[in-house]
């Protein structure tokens, strides 16, 4: 077999390789297309159901529950299952700030930032204590001290 062959074998195979995998990517994105479908049908139901709990019904409530019922059964004939996804991220109280959320707070903030006092406590952990900030020096005090980062300058022009 010569060299020519070898390269249009190998070729042949990587076309095939990559023909699975746009196979694959069709696939799936047809999966998460009907899923994204799905969870939309749901939420508009489930706003139903919640305005009929409330006793809030809409004019036209069962002929629209009727249909997104319909078009929810369409897709599982489709052979696309209509499931509850755990992943999405719970929603807080009204008010509420998570702690995934919370502003972070360094220790070299020059105004340390509050917690809301109403924030939850997420794992039975206290929010972690503010820093204090470091005394302002006095107004006149216009000259950093020793030690500090910024050089003392003499006055004048470098190299007198």
């Amino acid at each position: 077999m010569g060299f020519l062959d070898k390269v249009k074998a190998q070729a042949t195979v990587l076309a095939d390789k990559a023909q699975t995998s746009v196979q694959q990517g069709q696939t799936k994105l047809a999966e998460m297309q009907s899923g994204k479908q799905a969870d939309h049908l749901l939420r508009e139901l489930g706003a139903y159901v919640f305005l009929s709990e409330r006793n809030r019904i809409q004019p036209d409530s069962e002929a629209k529950v009727a249909e997104l019922m319909g078009q929810l059964d369409a897709l599982e004939a489709a052979g696309s299952p209509v499931t509850i996804t755990p992943d999405a991220p719970p929603v807080p109280a009204a008010g509420a700030v998570p702690q995934s959320v919370a502003p972070e707070v360094s220790a070299t903030s020059a105004v340390p930032q509050s917690v809301a006092p109403d924030a939850p406590v997420v794992d039975n952990q206290p929010p972690p204590p503010v820093p204090t900030a470091s005394p302002m020096p006095p107004p006149g005090d216009a000259v950093p001290g020793t030690g500090s980062a910024i050089p003392r300058s003499g006055g004048g022009l470098p190299g007198e």
